[in-house]
């Protein structure tokens, strides 16, 4: 075969390859070494929930030591136990974490430690008819020191959020529990 008769047949190849690459592409998650990136159409990380920070009545903090429980009191929170994690603003963690993000994701390794067995900390966050609007295990920094692995319910793999995400309860929670082992 001439080498005039093979470039038909390699620009038909690579037509062929681009045209996979860009379906894969558009599939919506591209898969790295174990690690999933996933973004929303604007290329911005995926949300967790689809919830609204208003809708929020009930917010529980618990560590394996300790638990409070916030409940939206008119223009206020209250805590259960009294007192308990003074200082925290549920409506401005509720701002926050209605909009959290993941933008990556891995299969969980049973020689890694993710702090997560157990959780060192649990937030659960419900509305005024007890529905659960969003629930994640979260345990310790990743080694960049910029992430903090979770976990939601249901999910077999680890993901990894921004530790600012959950700074402001894990804080709290030292307050509950003077005890605890924040990294």
């Amino acid at each position: 075969m001439s080498a005039r008769a093979l470039w038909p047949l390699l620009l038909v190849a690579g037509a062929g390859l681009s045209a996979w690459q860009w379906h894969e592409a558009a599939d919506g998650t591209a898969s790295h070494g174990g690690h999933t990136h996933l973004h929303d159409d604007a290329g911005k990380p995926a949300r967790l929930y689809a919830w609204d920070a208003a809708q929020a009545t009930h917010v529980t903090l618990a560590t394996p030591a300790a638990s409070v429980t916030l409940t939206r009191a008119g223009q206020g929170w209250a805590a259960m136990p009294e007192g308990a994690a003074g200082g925290f603003d549920a409506a401005q963690f509720l701002a926050l974490f209605s909009q959290a993000r993941s933008d990556r994701a891995l299969a969980p390794h049973a020689d890694q430690p993710y702090g997560l067995s157990p959780p060192q900390l649990r937030i659960d966050i419900r509305d005024a008819t007890g529905v659960r609007l969003a629930q994640m295990e979260v345990g310790a920094l990743a080694p960049d020191g910029l992430g903090r692995y979770v976990q939601l319910p249901g999910e077999a793999q680890i993901r990894i959020i921004p530790d600012y995400q959950t700074r402001a309860p894990m804080a709290a929670m030292v307050q509950v529990n003077p005890h605890a082992e924040i990294p």
